[in-house]
């Protein structure tokens, strides 16, 4: 997170911030702390992501579960400042650090700092400096003085590069003034990076796609919409990835096993061609006396000549090739049953892998329960464009469908009428859900409801977090307190068989 992002991210935690009370910490990884604070008759989620790189600081949309217990740090921070409003704040910008303050009789500080993670302190945190600003001369292209200017970060120092001498200087006049808006630029691949100032043509442009420019007044808002690309997706592929971890190393341990059977299959070949040599010599043994030894022979239809151990008679030779041309007749046959459990094995794990992937936190936002499981009675499905949809089998599935959903997952549902939800996973709330991924959502809903020999049919899209369970109604029924635009579809029967994702457990 740049400094100057940071400054002005501070301005408006510093409004905000006075008064709220600290009610939750938690650190939902080893990289993240989480801070839940109540003020202004709402709840806020302050993520602080800290460490060398990528560290940033923003407001979730929703809570972060940690899923596991809190670590000592956390409960220290917890044992200090839960329950305490905060009174006061102050910053070090150029250095990233935000001091909020809770005891009015004591100098109890939090300091969040962005590269080291949260800090108690006891006493006075120390008084914003008076940072000094370049001249032109020091921004000259064989200078090195910018190293003596904290307020000249790696992203403004590459900015600077591209501009001319005048638009140089009223840029760093603008950024000393400290107000202003923020710009968030975005690839195709949904890769978002914030600055404190517009990018020019020759930054706004990788590999050969200008990025897609977006102004935010709103520090908060912007750093939001950042933070969700940057640390909620980032978190999410982690545990995808936490989640398939057993499946690979199960998988990769199947592969060498693969590798070993694979060389004992070739050993046995070699013991059962060891009959064509046992017949040909059978075929001529009348040569040879009882208790005659031979090094090596040439016989009547092999190319090369047939290797003898010493200390065998012709005879025994002859037999001990006829019992490992048996043994190896027998491995094989066992071999392959073997050889054929090992790879179905294989598949299965490379499969419950990708299922385990798919079943894990699309997102790591709220949720009291293990999510590492598609829940009973309901069916899995993956998109055209890879997101996971889940769809009850039967009212108790939709029942389980809609306690799995997360706040910002999308609901759909035949409209006017009866039949299955079906949820699509989302990374996170700002999200773009494909128009082919949602009309195969909406197909995959009509298709289990009383519309599904219709030609056309009407289908309902909701967030999840404004769908609510009528209480004392059947299982499944639902109130909508807001609804997206709806849209028709044509019910297609084969796409449940295109789409339809294994899963362990029934499905």
């Amino acid at each position: 997170m740049d400094c100057h992002v940071f400054r002005r991210l501070c301005d408006s935690l510093c409004r905000i911030l006075p008064g709220c009370r600290m009610e939750k910490i938690s650190s939902p990884s080893a990289d993240v702390l989480q801070f839940t604070l109540y003020g202004g008759g709402c709840k806020r989620h302050l993520l602080l992501r800290f460490g060398r790189a990528d560290n940033f600081l923003f407001f979730s949309p929703s809570r972060i579960s940690t899923g596991s217990a809190p670590t000592a740090a956390v409960m220290r921070l917890r044992k200090h400042l839960s329950g305490r409003r905060i009174l006061g704040t102050a910053v070090r910008w150029p250095e990233r650090q935000l001091y909020l303050h809770f005891d009015p009789d004591t100098p109890l500080w939090l300091k969040l700092d962005l590269r080291t993670g949260a800090e108690l302190l006891f006493e006075m945190p120390p008084s914003e400096e008076v940072y000094l600003w370049p001249s032109p001369d020091d921004l000259s292209d064989n200078s090195e003085n910018w190293r003596q200017f904290p307020v000249l970060t790696p992203a403004l120092r590459k900015t600077l590069q591209y501009l001319p001498s005048g638009e140089r200087m009223a840029l760093l006049a603008d950024l000393e003034y400290g107000s202003g808006d923020l710009f968030l630029y975005e690839n195709a691949a949904g890769d978002r990076e914030l600055y404190a100032w517009p990018l020019p043509d020759e930054l706004s442009m990788k590999n050969g796609e200008r990025l897609q420019e977006k102004v935010f007044e709103l520090p908060e808002a912007a750093c939001t919409s950042a933070g969700e690309s940057l640390v909620l997706r980032d978190m999410a592929r982690k545990a995808r990835d936490l989640a398939e971890l057993p499946a690979k190393r199960e998988a990769a341990r199947l592969r060498r096993l693969l590798i070993k059977l694979e060389k004992e299959r070739i050993r046995l070949i070699a013991m059962r061609d060891e009959q064509k040599s046992a017949l040909a010599l059978q075929a001529e043994l009348y040569r040879f006396s009882p208790d005659e030894k031979q090094s090596e022979i040439q016989l009547y239809g092999l190319s090369m000549p047939l290797i003898l151990d010493q200390k065998l008679t012709v005879r025994e030779n002859m037999e001990a090739m006829f019992h490992r041309a048996a043994r190896g007749k027998r491995g094989l046959k066992y071999l392959e049953d073997r050889f054929q459990s090992v790879q179905k094995a294989l598949a299965d794990a490379e499969q419950s892998g990708s299922v385990a992937a798919a079943a894990a936190p699309a997102s790591p936002v709220a949720v009291r329960k293990n999510r590492n499981a598609i829940p009973n009675r309901v069916q899995s499905f993956r998109s055209s464009d890879g997101f996971l949809m889940l769809r009850g089998r039967d009212a108790s599935g939709n029942a389980a469908v809609l306690k799995a959903a997360m706040p910002h997952d999308l609901w759909i549902h035949a409209g006017g009428g009866s039949g299955s939800h079906v949820i699509i996973r989302r990374d996170f709330a700002a999200q773009p859900i494909p128009e082919r991924t949602l009309r195969e959502a909406g197909i995959l809903a009509v298709l289990k409801s009383e519309f599904k020999d219709a030609s056309q049919a009407e289908v309902i899209v909701a967030c999840a977090k404004y769908v609510h369970p009528i209480r004392g109604a059947a299982r499944g029924a639902v109130r909508i307190d807001h609804m997206e635009p709806s849209f028709r579809v044509v019910p297609d029967a084969s796409l449940e068989a295109r789409l339809a994702a294994k899963k362990s457990g029934s499905d």
